[in-house]
C-alpha cells in the first residue's frame, strides 16, 4: 500500500522538498542522503563504516543528485 502511495503520479500535492526526498528514497539513496545531508552527531559516526561497505552507492548518489551531469544542449 505504501509503495502505491509513493508513486510520483499519486503525489501531486506534496511539497517539492518532500517529493524530492521520496524520489531519492525510490532511487535507493536515502542512506547516503541522511549521512551526507542530514547527519547529526550520532549519524555522522556511521559514515566511515557505511563508506567502506557502500562506496559505489555514495559515488552514484553524488553523480545523480549532488553534482548531476549538465543537461545536453
Amino acid at each position: 500500500m505504501v509503495e502505491v502511495l509513493a508513486r510520483p503520479e499519486n503525489m501531486p500535492k506534496l511539497d517539492a522538498s518532500l517529493a524530492a526526498l521520496v524520489k531519492i528514497d525510490q532511487a535507493g539513496f536515502l542512506e547516503p542522503f541522511a549521512l551526507l545531508n542530514r547527519a547529526d552527531k550520532e549519524i555522522a559516526q556511521d559514515y566511515a563504516p557505511y563508506r567502506s561497505a557502500h562506496r559505489d552507492v555514495l559515488y552514484r548518489y553524488f553523480d545523480e543528485y549532488v553534482v548531476p551531469k549538465a543537461p545536453s544542449q
